[in-house]
C-alpha cells in the first residue's frame, strides 16, 4: 500500500513540475524548479476544488457511448414494469424508506428523477420509459435480475402501486450509464 502511495505521489510531483515547466514556455527552462542561472523559482500551488453539480432534470448526453455487461447507452430493450411504494408490504418489515443508493424516498421532489429498482444495471443509470426518465436507485428481489425488468417507485402509496399492476411490452431506452 505504501509503495502505491509513493508511486502516485511521485507521479503527481512529476506532473506538477512538467505543468510548471510548460507554463513557463517550455524551451530550455529545466523542470526542476531552477532557472539556468541556478536561482530557485517560486513553487506553484495547485488548488483542487470540488463543487456540487447543479441540480437538473435533463440527462447529459455523453460524447462517447458507454456499455456495461453488453448493454450500451442508446440501446432500446423490451421491458416489463412493476410498481412499489415504501411500505412494509412492498419493501419488507425493516424498510426505512431509503433506496440502495441512499436516496430518502420521502425527500424526492418534482425536480428529481423518478426512481426505479433493478438488479441488472448499475445504480445511477438513467432509463427512459414512454418519455419519462427514471434513475436506477434501488435493488430488489430475484425477479429484478432479468434484463428489461424494472420496479418503479410510486410515491402515491400502496393502493396506487397495486392499481398500476404489471405492464408488459414496454420499450426501455438506456439514456446513460454512470461508468464504463
Amino acid at each position: 500500500m505504501k509503495k502505491i502511495f509513493f508511486i502516485c505521489l511521485a507521479a503527481l510531483l512529476l506532473l506538477a513540475a512538467g505543468c510548471q515547466w510548460l507554463s513557463n514556455g517550455g524551451g530550455t527552462t529545466p523542470p526542476t524548479g531552477q532557472t539556468e542561472s541556478g536561482t530557485m523559482q517560486a513553487a506553484t500551488t495547485v488548488k483542487f476544488t470540488t463543487a456540487a453539480p447543479p441540480a437538473t432534470t435533463t440527462a447529459a448526453i455523453p460524447t462517447t457511448l458507454r456499455s456495461w455487461n453488453g448493454i450500451a447507452e442508446g440501446d432500446v430493450l423490451p421491458g416489463e414494469l412493476t410498481f412499489y411504494c415504501e411500505c412494509a408490504e412492498c419493501c419488507g418489515s425493516d424498510s426505512i424508506g431509503v433506496t440502495a443508493d441512499g436516496t430518502v424516498l420521502a425527500d424526492l421532489g418534482p425536480e428529481d428523477y423518478p426512481v426505479a429498482g433493478c438488479n441488472w444495471l448499475p445504480l445511477q443509470s438513467l432509463v427512459e420509459v414512454d418519455g419519462t426518465v427514471y434513475r436506477i436507485a434501488d435493488r430488489g428481489g430475484s425477479g429484478l435480475d432479468r434484463v428489461g425488468r424494472l420496479d418503479i417507485y410510486t410515491p402515491e402509496g400502496h393502493e396506487a402501486a397495486l392499481e398500476l399492476g404489471r405492464v408488459y411490452d414496454v420499450g426501455l431506452r438506456i439514456v446513460a450509464l454512470p461508468w464504463a
